[in-house]
């Protein structure tokens, strides 16, 4: 019983110091997060387009920086809907076929 749990400890050393060494790397990987996702930032607002940024190997961001904003595409160009020249009713029988039958 001693043998086994003895070679189970054995074999646990490497792992513990690969899962320590992985944790460290981790670390290290997210403080550069903010300063990728800066830099990532000021190129598309230089002119790169994130196609071209892709192209160079360059990832998007995970997290964007702080008081970006964000870009959204509008269908309508932010205009609110008026009613459709044939009204409403005939937007919906339109949409879903005659009514009854």
């Amino acid at each position: 019983m001693r043998e086994i749990q003895a070679e189970r400890e054995k074999a646990i050393v490497p792992l513990a110091a690969i899962m320590t060494e992985r944790r460290r790397l981790k670390d290290l990987l997210a403080e550069t997060e903010a300063p990728y996702g800066r830099a990532y930032a000021a190129a598309e607002s230089a002119g790169w387009s994130v196609d071209e940024l892709s192209r160079l190997g360059a990832e998007t961001p995970t997290r964007r920086p702080k008081g970006r904003p964000r870009k959204h595409a509008s269908v309508n160009g932010g205009a609110i809907p008026g009613p459709s020249a044939g009204g409403a009713g005939n937007a919906t029988a339109a949409a879903h076929g005659p009514v009854g039958g």
